[in-house]
């Protein structure tokens, strides 16, 4: 019998168990995803903390696949997000449910997914800098990273005044003309420093990534997307 005790966790989903419990899908510090059963919570109020996004402080049991939460409590880092705030950390849970593995130790993308969604609770970042943010990095800790400092071919640094082209499982390749599918190379330095405080390094790095995470994904939407694209007004987040 496995015990771990005193382990951060972000829930990313829930759904009813039986009668009165519930499975939690976890996010790990240690540990990576977790699915954990609850027993009972749903007769009790305990039940009101395994909520996505909640930051838990966990205790659990058990070999399988499937362990049991013997503690669970919430920490003092609680987000309660609303509108398109909301749908943007369903959207990092999502990702993080689609793409990575059971028991796959990640403690850069839990600590990374913990900072976006206090970044979209505080409200003080824009929402599609965080979302471009975690992607980067999700892509990073998958091992599909891309270098955004070197032409892929010549192995040159990226010149900030040329224009460069993505080419799937290579990299940015210097391209002679401005062509529509190719990024200053001044802005994919900025993405290359996690920069995308300005419109052009948000607007290349969602092309960039959504591309870059299509083939991981598969053909099943996001349910995320759809609730992004629901609550979308006038000038709120786009995805």
């Amino acid at each position: 019998m496995t015990r771990v005790t005193d382990e951060p966790a972000l829930v990313l989903h829930t759904r009813p168990y039986k009668e009165s419990s519930l499975i939690a899908t976890l996010l790990t510090l240690h540990h990576g995803r977790v699915a954990a059963v609850a027993k009972g919570v749903r007769r009790t109020r305990r039940g009101h903390a395994l909520q996505a996004l909640a930051r838990l402080n966990t205790d659990w049991s058990g070999r399988s696949s499937l362990v049991t939460l013997t503690r669970f409590e919430s920490t003092s880092s609680q987000a309660w997000l609303k509108g398109d705030a909301m749908a943007a950390g369903f959207y990092i849970t999502e990702l993080i449910n689609r793409l990575v593995q059971e028991r796959e130790s990640v403690p850069r993308l839990y600590a990374g997914a913990c900072w976006a969604i206090d970044r979209l609770d505080d409200g003080a970042t824009e929402l599609e800098e965080v979302l471009r943010g975690f992607e980067k990095l999700l892509l990073e800790e998958l091992g599909y990273g891309l270098d955004f400092s070197h032409d892929a071919q010549t192995g040159l640094a990226i010149d900030k005044s040329c224009h460069y082209r993505l080419e799937p499982e290579q990299g940015f390749i210097y391209s002679e003309n401005s062509e529509q599918k190719a990024y200053p190379g001044s802005v994919l330095l900025d993405i290359a420093e996690g920069n995308f405080s300005n419109k052009s390094s948000r607007k290349a790095g969602k092309r960039i990534f959504r591309e870059c995470l299509a083939p991981h994904l598969g053909p099943k939407p996001l349910m995320s997307r759809r609730l992004l694209k629901k609550n979308r007004v006038g000038g709120g987040v786009r995805r």
